[in-house]
């Protein structure tokens, strides 16, 4: 009976690592909303930006990481 029972150390990796999977999985399919975002946002003036509080390098940088 005790043996059909899988200890808890046993578990806590696996559920690790399928809650990374889960994350990974949902951050890759709004990857390209967010590149889409960021182009829009690309398009906008400096001056829109810098009301919005955005600088363009960290827009230009999303865009090269989720590409």
């Amino acid at each position: 009976m005790f043996d059909v029972i899988p200890p808890t150390d046993q578990l806590a990796p696996a559920t690790s690592a399928l809650l990374l999977f889960d994350r990974a999985m949902r951050i890759r399919a709004i990857g390209p909303d967010i590149v889409r975002a960021a182009q829009q946002l690309n398009a906008m003036t400096d001056h829109q930006l810098s009301e919005l509080g955005i600088n363009r390098s960290d827009i230009e940088d999303t865009i090269e990481r989720f590409i």
